[in-house]
C-alpha cells in the first residue's frame, strides 16, 4: 500500500474489503508459475519481502510457486491490513508496519523484494525502488507489478455499451495527468519502471504484461462470476448511486484535475446510464489486468 502521508489516515484499511474483492481480477496462477519457473528463474528457497504488502495477498498467489524452504516477509503503512494479514499467514511469516520509502530491514537482507499496486500510488517511486534494491543482496532480484490505467481503460470492453467506442479516454488521460503533477503519483507507472529501475542502477532490466482477461458473460452463475462481478464494481466500475453532496465532491474533483464543468456533468450521467452495479450481470464484459511485472537483477559489485 501507498504512503500513509500520501492518503487520509485509515484510508487503506476503509477500503480493505474492495482492495480484497479486486484481487481475483489479477492474475492467473498458471502465469505466475510461468514467470517464477521460466522467466525470473527462481530454483533456490529465498527470502521475500514484500513492499507495501497489505494483507498479503500477492504474497499468497506467488508463494506457492517459490522452491520449498523460501521465506516471506511482508510490511506495510496500514496497522489495520499488517493485523490482518497476521491473521492469514500466522506463524508462516513476518509482518511490520512500515513505509515504502524507508524499509525497516538492514542491508542485504532479502534475496528477492517484490511489491504489487504500490509505485502507483507513491510520490517519489524511485525511492521505493532504491530502498528495495538497498534490502536486497548482491545478485538478487526486484520484482513490482504496477497498473497501466490508460491502457486498461483503452481495451475494456463492455459490449452493450460499445466501450471501445464510448470510453471518455481524453478524459481519463486529462485526469491522469493533473493527477501527475499536481502530487507526483503516476496511475500508468507500471509500464514505465524499467526506465527508473534502469536509472537506478538494476542489471538485465525486463518486463511482462499480466495476460488475465476477466469475462463476466451472461447468465452471471457460480461464486467465481459473482466474484469477477464484485471486484470490477469495487474497482471503481460499479459506483453507487451519489446524492446531491457527492456528486458535489465528485464534480469539484474533476474542475480540479482539468475537466470543463460540461464534460464533468457529461460524464456523471455516463456512469448513471452505464449503471453496471444494477445491469453489470446481463452486460457482456471483457476486463482486462493490464499490470506491468517489471524486473532487473541487484549490482553492488562497485560498493
Amino acid at each position: 500500500m501507498a504512503d500513509r502521508k500520501r492518503y487520509p489516515d485509515g484510508y487503506w484499511d476503509s477500503i480493505s474489503g474492495s482492495l480484497e474483492s479486486s484481487r481475483v481480477l489479477l492474475h492467473n496462477d498458471d502465469y505466475l508459475e510461468f514467470l517464477v519457473t521460466k522467466v525470473w528463474r527462481i530454483d533456490q528457497p529465498s527470502r521475500v519481502v514484500d513492499f507495501g504488502c497489505g494483507s498479503g495477498r500477492f504474497g499468497q498467489m506467488l508463494m506457492p510457486y517459490m522452491p520449498h524452504g523460501s521465506t516471506y516477509t511482508g510490511f506495510d503503512s496500514s496497522p489495520d491490513l499488517i493485523a490482518r494479514a497476521r491473521e492469514l499467514f500466522g506463524e508462516k511469516a513476518e509482518f511490520f508496519e512500515a513505509s515504502a520509502h524507508e524499509a525497516p530491514f538492514a542491508d542485504d537482507s532479502f534475496d528477492i523484494a517484490i511489491s504489487q499496486a504500490v509505485l502507483m500510488h507513491i510520490p517519489d517511486p524511485m525511492r521505493a525502488i532504491r530502498e528495495m534494491i538497498r534490502v536486497t543482496r548482491h545478485g538478487g532480484m526486484v520484482i513490482t507489478c504496477d497498473a497501466n490505467r490508460i491502457a486498461h481503460n483503452a481495451l475494456l470492453h463492455i459490449e452493450e455499451l460499445n466501450t471501445q467506442e464510448t470510453m471518455p479516454m481524453s478524459m481519463i488521460q486529462t485526469i491522469n495527468r493533473e493527477i501527475r503533477n499536481q502530487t507526483g503519483v503516476d496511475h500508468n507507472i507500471g509500464i514505465k519502471t524499467t526506465i527508473l529501475m534502469h536509472r537506478a542502477g538494476l542489471k538485465n532490466v525486463q518486463a511482462r504484461v499480466t495476460d488475465c482477461v476477466r469475462l463476466l458473460l451472461p447468465p452471471i452463475e457460480g461464486e467465481y462470476d459473482e466474484a469477477v462481478f464484485r471486484g470490477i464494481c469495487d474497482e471503481g466500475l460499479g459506483p453507487k448511486e451519489r446524492n446531491e453532496e457527492e456528486r458535489a465532491k465528485l464534480k469539484a474533483f474533476y474542475l480540479q484535475h482539468g475537466v470543463s464543468e460540461e464534460d464533468a456533468e457529461n460524464d456523471m450521467d455516463r456512469e448513471l446510464a452505464w449503471n453496471f452495479r444494477e445491469k453489470g450481470r446481463e452486460y457482456h464484459t471483457a476486463y482486462p489486468s493490464l499490470m506491468s511485472f517489471s524486473f532487473g537483477t541487484v549490482d553492488k559489485s562497485d560498493h
